[in-house]
């Protein structure tokens, strides 16, 4: 996509209030239920202006401890949405409930439309496939947390050939957060190279040596890499160009030296960060 020369990570979620009701176990007072609250995340392009998405439903299919499989019945949701419109929030999708210690096994969200604005100009979206199915979650829900989406849209969105002509095949990759919001904290921030607002910076945050989410920094520097749970993590910022990967390949930062580091530490509370580069170089 010659067009589209960089990426812009950013946090969106999309707020609902919506009620599954699946099959008689879940109507089964004697079963304790394990809320799951979902998560949208999208890495939109940064030439991108508008995503819009008209996302119509979202189904789940999940296991009981004693090996009976599960369809949930569509959860409707039938509206259009500018995905980029909503970056630098995390709230919920929806939640929906079941058996405790129950393992999802299959997700699938289906969209029906998709348009893009790319420098001012609409262009519409062909859909490679109006379901997006994510099989083999194999998550074990324990007794309750936040299901996070991942919706790259990096290796979503495709230039068809040199033509002003696109194709959306979402890639949602799921990740599981033990607990709820109220065990969890918000770390978000800005980036600044002297006082100058640094945007389309790669930040990460990582436990130890393993990445556990990666955003980017808006037009104004700002940046929000989710919630977590207590404890020390290590935030790294770079700002050099980098190659992205192909479609299912993940993001490879190891040859790479970030321009800034972090050590943080949560302690019951959300963390805002002002990073500067310029103190760091």
């Amino acid at each position: 996509m010659k067009k589209i020369a960089y990426v812009l990570l950013v946090v969106l979620i999309l707020s609902f209030s919506l009620t599954s009701c699946i099959t008689s176990i879940n109507d089964d007072a004697n079963v304790p239920k394990s809320t799951v609250k979902v998560l949208l995340t999208d890495r939109p392009v940064s030439d991108v202006d508008s995503l819009w998405v008209y996302i119509k439903d979202f189904t789940y299919t999940y296991k009981t401890e004693d090996g009976e499989t599960i369809n949930s019945t569509p959860i409707y949701i039938e509206k259009e949405y500018d995905i980029l419109s909503l970056a630098g929030t995390e709230t919920s999708l929806f939640s929906f409930e079941i058996p405790e210690n129950s393992t999802l096994v299959n997700l699938k969200m289906t969209v029906t439309d998709a348009t893009v604005t790319i420098s001012g100009t609409n262009y519409p979206v062909t859909l490679k496939k109006e379901e997006i199915l994510i099989p083999n979650v194999d998550i074990n829900i324990g007794e309750g947390g936040e299901l996070v989406l991942d919706f790259d849209v990096v290796r979503s969105l495709h230039q068809i050939k040199n033509n002003d002509t696109y194709m959306l095949s979402p890639v949602l990759k799921p990740t599981f957060r033990r607990g709820l919001a109220d065990d969890l904290y918000l770390v978000k921030g800005n980036i600044i190279n002297n006082s100058e607002p640094v945007s389309k910076a790669i930040v990460t945050i990582s436990d130890d040596s393993t990445i556990l989410r990666i955003s980017f920094s808006d037009d104004n520097g700002n940046f929000c890499l989710g919630k977590y749970e207590n404890g020390n993590y290590i935030i790294n910022v770079y700002t050099s160009n980098i190659d992205l990967p192909d479609e299912n390949i993940d993001l490879d930062l190891s040859s790479y030296t970030p321009d800034a580091t972090e050590n943080i530490t949560i302690n019951s509370a959300n963390l805002e960060l002002n990073i500067d580069i310029s103190n760091q170089n």
